[in-house]
């Protein structure tokens, strides 16, 4: 999903990147809680009909439906933000805090819809100048690859 923020010319100026989630942490919880509930549920059943290896392994199963849930949700927190900042295109990376950061010169930077490295695989959205080029938006669509690199090229072209 890419959600551009925009100044007080109409130009976007600043763009966010971030995973399409379909659930929120409170949403994934409850979900989580019903799965265990039933698992222990059913594992409760066998142990009382003799069949107390079951209960063990629907603890295990619901371990391991909160982990993978938790995985998901985090890996969906992902952010990566495009702004400008004076003469520089700033491309920041991380999750809750800015994990890595990239800047270039906004003049000289290059936009380029790459194709996929297989058939199999997405096209690639790069961004660089001078040799140096960053992979983003790794988790869009291809159609909100090609949406949003307009959308840069545009705000670079009339920025110049």
């Amino acid at each position: 999903m890419v959600t551009a923020y925009e100044e007080g010319d109409g130009g976007a100026r600043m763009w966010v990147l971030q995973p399409t989630r379909s659930m929120t942490w409170s949403q994934a919880k409850r979900f989580v809680a019903a799965v265990a509930a039933v698992s222990f549920a059913i594992g409760g059943f066998f142990w009382l009909l003799g069949m107390p290896t079951v209960l063990p392994f629907s603890g295990l199963e619901a371990l391991a439906v909160a982990v993978a849930f938790y995985v998901v949700l985090r890996d969906g927190e992902r952010r990566e933000v495009i702004r400008f900042d004076g003469d520089q295109l700033v491309i920041e990376r991380g999750t809750r805090t800015v994990e890595t950061r990239y800047e270039f010169n906004r003049y000289w930077v290059r936009v380029e819809l790459a194709g996929p490295r297989s058939r199999l695989h997405p096209q690639r959205l790069l961004i660089g100048a001078h040799g140096r080029k960053v992979e983003i938006g790794r988790f869009l669509t291809d159609g909100e690859r090609e949406s949003f690199a307009g959308m840069l090229i545009n705000a670079l072209k009339k920025n110049r």
